[in-house]
């Protein structure tokens, strides 16, 4: 077939949106085709010949190449080909690691967009995926030097079984479980092995009628085992992950509500806080503390629903750890708690986003009555902006608070922008300029939720009546004598006039009759933005800024040519 022949009526699986913008994107589809049809065609005929060096290996590297340049151009039924035919060629037996990889990389990416192949248009054996595992995670051989593997093996490996793993027939937790439980044993180091084995391997993303097949087979075992063991064993923290991972990718399928109270106490003695004057901790701090990642996952995944009993346990989670948020409280628990806090809202945004925004796919959506509501949302920002405010001034910095206070002011800026503005005293801080700390980190973090504060779409209209008064206040931070305050003053300046167009509206009421008070309110105010540029023009500093800018911004594009051109290393 001819490659306009190709071409017609085919639907790519995901493109690169971009490449349209190109000036020869015309001549990108031809392309494009043609290098596909030729990688088919010699991939397919070097498998056959079984020429892994160079052939296999060659022509895997130029599909990983296609894949950067145009995406996924091709037919789903490629894309499950090419899937198919990597993962074979990765579970070979005897196959040389640094190959092994090469062709995991590969395959990883190809199925990296879940979306694009559901559980019925592929399935991949996990026996083959275990068998390598072993082989190469307890080699037998390894620590006598008979033979060596990559560093970065062991996370390429784990990689790869988290992206296949969706793909695991039905059938395949049963067949898991008959081959690690019998190696449940609370006595033997052996549990370890059989418990990192299932977090890594178990499926939990099913469809519902599924879910007899998967998880409910060992839910009710492995929550009980955990339940009564109270020792913090080593493998306690491998269940943990595998628990948040079935609660986020089973929202409303799983009734965890006679776990939680469990579940939030485990959770605040797993940051290991002081308690007493002593200032004693746990003595195996750093070996049994759960991950924060997972544990962020857990319980954005039990908040919602009737009652929202998971909210009620997060409020009394945080009023308990509030104090320790406070500025003069400081140890090593404080990283802990500072990512803790930094990730939840994220956490929470990126539920909000999956329920009510993501584009339909075959994964299970989250039922309707579990879904977040914005009295949730309300709820869940009163429980973490008392901490969030506290922790501003933190002594290790107010990027973390800043973080948590731009992703509550997205989910509700009527609860969140207010407090930054009034109680921790924006505007005194900025006018006083007697507490250069208190201003470097309250505008850093205004920086973070200035697209919250002056989006009109929002709970928070009055906050764009703030926009003039936060610019003109900022002007005494530009101050050669401290340079991070001077920074962050130009970055806060850069940020909100990028958000808002430098344009006097003054007598746009006028000429509309539509607009609404509010709307003249701001029109009016907008006179002053000329009072602003020329007060920050009339600053010395400010002018020095302007004149180098630009030459710095010369020196990269000369630096970055120089190194393409291989003038410079």
């Amino acid at each position: 077939m001819t490659v306009d022949g190709d071409m017609a009526g085919f639907i790519p699986q995901k493109e690169v949106v971009y490449n349209s913008l190109l000036p020869y994107s015309d001549r990108l589809d031809r392309e494009a085709t043609e290098l596909l049809a030729e990688i088919k065609a010699n991939l397919s005929r070097a498998v056959i010949l079984r020429e892994l060096w160079p052939g296999v290996a060659f022509w895997s590297r130029k599909l990983f190449s296609f894949l950067k340049l145009y995406g996924r151009r091709f037919s789903k039924e490629d894309h499950i080909l090419f899937i198919k035919l990597l993962y074979e060629l990765v579970t070979l037996p005897n196959l040389e690691p640094h190959m092994m990889q090469s062709y995991a990389r590969l395959l990883i990416h190809l199925l990296k967009k879940k979306e694009l192949l559901s559980r019925d248009d592929l399935q991949l054996p996990w026996q083959p995926l275990y068998d390598l595992y072993e082989r190469i995670i307890y080699s037998k051989t390894e620590h006598l030097g008979l033979i060596w593997f990559p560093n970065s093996v062991d996370h390429i490996l784990k990689a790869l079984i988290k992206s296949c793993r969706l793909y695991f027939p039905a059938q395949s937790t049963k067949e898991m479980l008959d081959e690690w439980r019998p190696l449940l044993c609370v006595f033997d180091v052996v549990m370890q092995k059989a418990i990192s084995n299932m977090e890594l391997f178990l499926p939990t993303i099913m469809p519902p009628e599924e879910h007899s097949q998967g998880f409910q087979l060992w839910f009710d075992e492995l929550m009980n085992l955990w339940m009564s063991v109270q020792n913090q064993p080593s493998w306690e923290g491998h269940l943990v992950n595998l628990f948040a991972r079935l609660a986020n990718d089973n929202i409303g399928y799983v009734d965890w509500t006679p776990y939680i109270p469990t579940i939030f106490t485990r959770i605040l003695r797993s940051l290991n806080l002081p308690v007493g004057v002593s200032q004693m901790v746990a003595p195996r701090y750093l070996t049994n503390s759960y991950d924060i990642g997972h544990l962020v996952l857990w319980i954005t995944a039990l908040l919602g629903g009737p009652g929202n009993p998971a909210q009620k346990e997060l409020t009394c989670l945080f009023n308990s750890i509030a104090s320790f948020y406070h500025p003069s409280n400081h140890g090593r628990w404080q990283s802990r708690l500072m990512r803790l806090l930094q990730r939840l809202p994220a956490s929470v945004v990126r539920r909000v986003h999956r329920e009510r925004h993501a584009a339909p796919s075959w994964i299970t959506v989250v039922p309707e009555c579990q879904r977040l509501t914005d009295a949730d949302l309300q709820e869940f920002t009163r429980s973490l902006i008392g901490a969030a405010l506290l922790a501003m001034f933190s002594k290790t910095g107010s990027t973390d608070a800043a973080y948590a206070l731009q992703n509550l002011a997205l989910l509700t800026p009527e609860l969140a922008i207010p407090p930054v503005l009034g109680r921790m005293m924006t505007y005194a801080a900025m006018e006083t300029l007697t507490e250069p700390h208190t201003l470097t980190a309250t505008l850093s973090c205004m920086i973070g939720m200035a697209r919250s504060l002056i989006s009109p779409n929002n709970h928070y209209p009055e906050g764009r009546a703030h926009v003039l008064p936060l610019l003109m206040g900022s002007l005494p931070g530009v101050d050669p004598n401290d340079f991070s305050k001077c920074m962050i003053t130009f970055q806060f300046i850069a940020t909100f006039t990028t958000l808002v167009p430098l344009v006097d509206c003054s007598s746009a009421p006028s000429r509309h009759s539509d607009l609404t008070e509010m709307e003249r309110d701001l029109c009016f105010a907008s006179a002053e933005f000329e009072d602003f540029v020329l007060q920050f023009l009339d600053r010395p500093q400010a002018s020095l800024i302007l004149l180098v800018t630009p030459l710095l911004f010369l020196l990269h594009q000369v630096k970055t040519c120089a190194v393409k051109k291989g003038w410079l290393e």
